[in-house]
């Protein structure tokens, strides 16, 4: 997840060349997802293995697994690197960078479990929807406002506005590293820390139960991303729509004394 897809590198990410991105990354999922598995049947009607029983099981195996999980990986990789472009070409990738790459990284596994799955309901698909998702997707769609067709600033002038967006994106961050079950295994395969592996196991837990407040349900969550896209849609209207909060301060001081 730390590399860009070649053929978006040294790309003016503006707003229209991203929405276009995006949604040849969107399209691309959707049919791994919703159509490849007509073409691994449609392949395999087409082949001699029908005549020969259990033939068909390697071709099924190439086209189901091989090729559509590197489908699935290349969407999500055109999915990235234009949210990581855009993000540069609005000189936003220190502050958003890191968000955004774990969002990522924590919505992968629901990702492949809904492209690989067979006949998925719609409460499976709910029970395994993770929070970093939600507040991807809602950033994703954020970014694709044309903020420099009228010099309008990301995120809004507002200083009350962007520490709200702040606030919330940080405990979306949160809410995504305590969802990484298996970041514990992966430390331990990848790093060889056995040790470090363990604290995290024993910490997500826990950091779980801090993020819900104790309730261990996601109504937490859900406030905290309602509050998050409503920040980021009051940042798009005009200063002075946005009331400021220096200037209330100013006028209780002058009260006062």
């Amino acid at each position: 997840m730390n590399t860009v897809p070649p053929d978006l590198r040294g790309q003016n990410m503006f707003a229209g060349r991203y929405l276009w991105w995006m949604l040849t990354g969107i399209t691309l999922l959707m049919f791994f997802t919703l159509c490849f598995d007509y073409f691994t049947w449609l392949a395999v009607q087409l082949s001699n293995c029908v005549e020969m029983a259990g033939s068909c099981m390697p071709v099924v195996q190439f086209m189901a697994g091989t090729l559509k999980i590197a489908g699935v990986w290349i969407a999500i990789g055109i999915l990235f690197g234009a949210a990581l472009l855009r993000l540069s070409y609005l000189s936003l990738l220190r502050l958003r960078g890191l968000p955004v790459t774990l969002w990522f990284v924590a919505s992968m596994p629901f990702l492949l479990f809904v492209a690989t799955g067979e006949r998925l309901q719609w409460a499976a698909i709910s029970e395994a929807l993770p929070l970093a998702f939600l507040f991807l997707a809602s950033f994703l769609a954020y970014l694709a406002i044309p903020f420099e067709d009228d010099d309008t600033r990301p995120l809004g002038a507002s200083t009350v506005l962007r520490g709200i967006v702040y606030a919330a994106a940080f405990y979306g961050v949160l809410a995504a590293v305590a969802e990484m079950n298996w970041l514990s295994s992966m430390v331990a395969k990848l790093l060889g820390m056995p040790a470090l592996a363990a604290i995290i196991a024993n910490v997500q837990p826990r950091f779980h139960e801090v993020l819900t407040l104790g309730f261990g349900n996601v109504l937490p969550g859900i406030f905290v991303l309602m509050v998050f896209i409503a920040a980021l849609v009051l940042s798009l209207l005009p200063p002075g729509l946005v009331p400021s909060l220096r200037r209330k301060r100013v006028k209780l001081r002058q009260l006062r004394h």
